[in-house]
């Protein structure tokens, strides 16, 4: 094949999701204990399952740690799963109908650190060029595609074509990996944290760039980031997690507003003020995170929870409907389940606590 790739047309229509995470666990083994103990596993994701639909932005959010980058990693197929089933467009991945070098011409990740994931031996427009050749494409045509890339970037493809990554600013070389997850013509963008590492000036740029391609080649974004300022931007819905667990998910707006678990209220709280009156004097949330090998009972959560109670400890919380695509995994999302703060919860949304 000559010719330059060609998005991959809709198979299920638009109604159908473009990806579908069902119940997804990675678990990763401790080394052997000299006492002959069983040295235990660290369970990164723990049973994590959602939906992006096509032509939305679903943001990830969560502290350090909580899985968001393992669980890209897993849905990119770098990692291999402990468990679940990942659906690409109705189709599960590396299944006989959807093989994973199909699969990665369609899904395409963009990582934090712009310098590590670009091969320093090789000059712009061959970085660029270098997947359409894996994928049949001839020389010529690829690195007219690549200038092309450049170009939409906003690179001037006769400046940066012929040069090497180490050349170039992290702004720059961020806008060259964005160009090459473009030249497949990937239906699904991954983007992990992918303006974290950048000058505020500058990623408020790659960050419309990003808003101005989506539009332009028809994407979906899963974006991850900590900055939640910077996902309220970008995103149509948030998936927030924690130790490995999705706690609540829906729209933008809904969990901004309305944050039914008190960890999302928590986060939200955190975010800095410049206004004087809602400057805090303590902390929204104590405590650190528990030990992954041997998490908490119940709700993971519980030993930081200011609404902690006994019942927490149980079972793990399941996830509550609250209306509109908002979902919460907390015990008060629900009614009569045993917490005494079950009822009532809609009219008094935890992310008051923020004011």
């Amino acid at each position: 094949m000559s010719a330059t790739l060609q998005p991959i047309p809709d198979q299920g229509g638009p109604a159908q999701s473009l990806l579908t995470v069902k119940d997804l666990i990675k678990e990763f083994p401790l080394k052997g204990s000299l006492l002959g103990r069983s040295p235990g596993r660290v369970q990164a994701v723990s049973g994590v399952s959602f939906d992006v639909l096509k032509g939305e932005t679903l943001g990830i959010v969560g502290e350090s740690g909580c899985g968001k980058s393992t669980t890209s990693r897993l849905i990119m197929a770098l990692t291999q799963p402990t468990a679940g089933e990942i659906l690409f467009d109705g189709q599960t991945v590396g299944s006989r109908a959807l093989p994973l070098k199909e699969y990665r011409r369609q899904v395409q990740m963009v990582f934090q650190d712009s310098y590590s994931s670009l091969n320093p031996r090789m000059t712009i427009e061959e970085l660029i060029a270098f997947g359409p050749r894996v994928h049949g494409v001839d020389q010529p045509t690829a690195t007219k595609a690549a200038h092309e890339l450049l170009s939409n970037v906003g690179l001037n493809p006769d400046q940066f074509g012929c040069r090497y990554p180490h050349e170039l600013s992290g702004g720059q070389r961020q806008r060259i990996n964005i160009a090459r997850a473009l030249a497949l013509r990937p239906r699904l963008l991954i983007l992990d944290e992918p303006v974290s590492a950048l000058d505020k000036s500058v990623q408020a740029q790659v960050l419309n760039l990003l808003v101005d391609l989506k539009t332009e080649y028809g994407l979906s974004y899963l974006f991850i980031s900590h900055d939640l300022n910077v996902v309220q931007h970008m995103s149509d819905r948030v998936l927030v997690m924690y130790m490995g667990r999705v706690v609540e998910i829906g729209p933008v707006d809904s969990i901004y507003t309305s944050a039914a678990h008190p960890y999302t209220a928590a986060l939200l709280a955190s975010r800095p003020s410049t206004d004087p009156d809602l400057r805090r004097t303590e902390p929204p949330l104590m405590g650190d995170p528990p030990n992954p090998i041997n998490p908490p009972s119940g709700c993971h959560f519980r030993t930081r929870c200011k609404y902690a109670e006994p019942i927490c400890a149980k079972s793990p919380p399941a996830m509550n409907a609250l209306g509109q695509g908002h979902h919460a995994a907390c015990l008060m999302a629900g009614q009569s389940n045993g917490h005494s703060q079950s009822l009532g919860l809609s009219s008094a949304p935890l992310v008051s606590i923020a004011a």
